[in-house]
């Protein structure tokens, strides 16, 4: 996997004051959004906002992202048309994902060096994520979209988690399976950060690495979730360090505090500390 993301913050694209005010948080993905969060009368005006707003946010240490409308509806193709002329750009968030939109953004896009994230939000994308994820060698993460897998599926969003537990198991199976990042559905309930921190510390244990926020005032939670802590960061350090003697001594066994590591365990050892690594250098 590449460097990853933790807190990716969606910013509509027909609210040009938001971006300034996205640009300034500590977020390290801005995701301009063209989908969902515009009106269709909006869609062509907010286009244009967008790209003109990606020319001033290029300058900037974030990762830029913008999730485009579908391709089978009036503005996607026009959507990716813009991302491709435009520079900085970092990746695009295709909704509804599955293998025939991946590879028809890959032939879109052409030779710009554009990534794709894909938005698993339906019930027969979960049913092909891994084959949507390995469709495209630009597929670098995944988010989960739970609103539109609800509406679809005609289940109620309680904010417990326990309604898209199977999805989420799902998802961040595929995800690792194909080698790219998982990222968990957004929190819709901004004014709840109890409610965020246990549906963040949720995701995190089911092996989501990054959660998508909706307001900069959610990134400080998210972000806390996701750094390792103290006691995290140590007992990696103790394991690597434990590995690194065992090298030493020509030992393929390696021990610490009698019980036996194998190559997993330090492997996700050196995660920890990269991970721990990536969210302090992200912490502006």
């Amino acid at each position: 996997m590449e460097s990853l993301r933790t807190v990716p913050l969606f910013v509509p694209g027909d609210r040009s004051d938001f971006f300034e005010k996205a640009a300034d948080s500590t977020a390290d993905t801005l995701i301009l959004d063209l989908e969902d969060a515009v009106p269709a009368e909006k869609k062509e005006s907010s286009r244009l906002q967008v790209e003109q707003a990606l020319a001033q946010l290029a300058s900037g240490n974030k990762e830029l992202v913008v999730r485009v409308n579908a391709l089978s509806s009036p503005w996607g193709t026009e959507d990716l048309s813009m991302v491709r002329r435009c520079s900085g750009i970092n990746a695009v968030l295709i909704p509804k994902a599955e293998p025939a939109e991946v590879q028809l953004t890959e032939q879109l896009l052409g030779e710009a060096d554009i990534r794709i994230i894909c938005q698993i939000e339906t019930a027969r994308g979960l049913q092909l994520a891994y084959e949507t994820l390995i469709s495209s060698p630009r597929v670098t993460g995944t988010m989960l979209g739970a609103e539109d897998l609800a509406a679809e599926m005609n289940f109620r969003r309680t904010f417990t988690g326990e309604e898209i537990e199977h999805a989420r198991h799902t998802l961040v199976v595929a995800a690792y399976a194909a080698a790219v990042q998982p990222i968990d559905t957004p929190y819709l309930k901004i004014d709840d950060p109890d409610g965020l921190r246990s549906d963040t510390i949720r995701a995190k244990e089911i092996g989501f690495t990054a959660k998508a926020a909706l307001s900069p005032r959610q990134i400080p939670v998210i972000r806390e979730i996701f750094r390792p802590c103290a006691e995290e960061l140590e007992e990696a350090r103790r394991i690597l360090e434990a590995a690194e003697e065992a090298r030493k001594r020509g030992r393929g066994v390696v021990t610490l505090d009698g019980a036996m590591i194998d190559a997993p365990v330090v492997n996700r050892a050196r995660r920890v500390i990269e991970l721990a690594r990536e969210v302090e250098g992200d912490d502006r």
